[in-house]
């Protein structure tokens, strides 16, 4: 209702009459939505008025502008991943969106966790895509490029790929991308793409690498469900086009927004580690790595600056 008044003050009496509840109830709930980032203006004799709501997801109006896409929206989560793995089994459609103001007990990749505070973006995205199980680390790529592209558009800073699932600005971690899937050897069940953007949240400390908010970064707050709307309608035609062509429709793009291109890394695999100059991506998304012993490829692994290199 504030919503639709478009700035209007709304009277409490309107709003109880509106939704059968007493005006002491409205008040609680104006205060709870306080509590969740809506900024409510309240006078004495005019009501209540929404100014701004750049910390809150309008989930009414988001689902809306889906099509149809099932969203979950949970003021605070363990782990969107892990509520919508429970979904897919449970046989949920693709587009299945589950979102939380926090998390309690987000992770990365290995394992590593991952904090989620209010303020952030954080979501897990179901698909079943058409595609084969090799294809699918490589989607982290494509979403990553796809955020920085977002945020590049929505901050004027040179937000960039860092292989393999993660959006860098100014040598800082600003988003990252998880992909878990369940399959069979020439078939994909589901991928639950999971997705963290540090956006009006305060920064972690002590991360390494090190990690930053949008807000931060820039100095004022950015409207959250903007921000994903953007991504969601760019993600869902590279989805398309990458099922149609895979990775090598995007490598060009995605090698021109590498970040530590041409720089010495060292690249920590499951198998050990190896440094070498990085090169770019290969047409399946692999990085291509310089080393001693030749042009090497990694499909899987994590890269950080060799010691030594590690100007800005």
């Amino acid at each position: 209702m504030l919503r639709n008044a478009r700035g209007r003050y709304v009277s409490g009496s309107r709003l109880a009459a509106g939704l059968c509840l007493t005006r002491a109830a409205i008040h609680k709930q104006v205060v709870r939505l306080r509590e969740w980032g809506y900024d409510i203006t309240g006078t004495n004799r005019k009501g209540y008025r929404l100014e701004n709501s750049p910390q809150a997801l309008d989930t009414d109006r988001f689902r809306a502008a889906s099509l149809g896409r099932p969203i979950c929206h949970f003021p605070s989560l363990g782990s969107t991943q892990d509520e919508l793995k429970e979904r897919a089994l449970a046989g949920a459609p693709q587009g299945t969106l589950v979102l939380a103001d926090e998390q309690t007990s987000g992770r990365g990749r290995m394992g590593r966790r991952w904090l989620s505070p209010r303020g952030g973006l954080w979501f897990s995205l179901l698909l079943r895509p058409a595609i084969p199980p090799a294809q699918v680390p490589a989607l982290a790529l494509v979403a990553a490029l796809d955020w920085a592209m977002v945020l590049r558009r929505a901050t004027g800073l040179p937000a960039c790929v860092k292989w393999p699932n993660d959006v860098w600005i100014d040598n800082r971690k600003v988003a990252g991308i998880l992909t878990e899937m369940s399959s069979e050897m020439d078939r994909v069940h589901w991928v639950v793409l999971g997705v963290g953007v540090n956006i009006n949240n305060p920064s972690p400390r002590g991360m390494t690498p090190p990690a930053a908010s949008l807000r931060e970064m820039t100095g004022k707050p950015f409207y959250r469900q903007a921000l994903l709307e953007d991504w969601l309608k760019r993600f869902a035609g590279s989805l398309r086009r990458y099922q149609r062509d895979g990775f090598s429709a995007f490598r060009r793009d995605c090698e021109e927004c590498l970040s530590m291109k041409g720089r010495t890394v060292v690249c920590e695999t499951a198998q050990g580690t190896v440094a070498g100059r990085v090169e770019g991506i290969d047409g399946e998304g692999r990085l291509l790595l310089r080393t001693a012993a030749g042009l090497r490829r990694f499909g899987e692994g994590a890269i950080r600056l060799k010691k030594g290199d590690e100007r800005a």
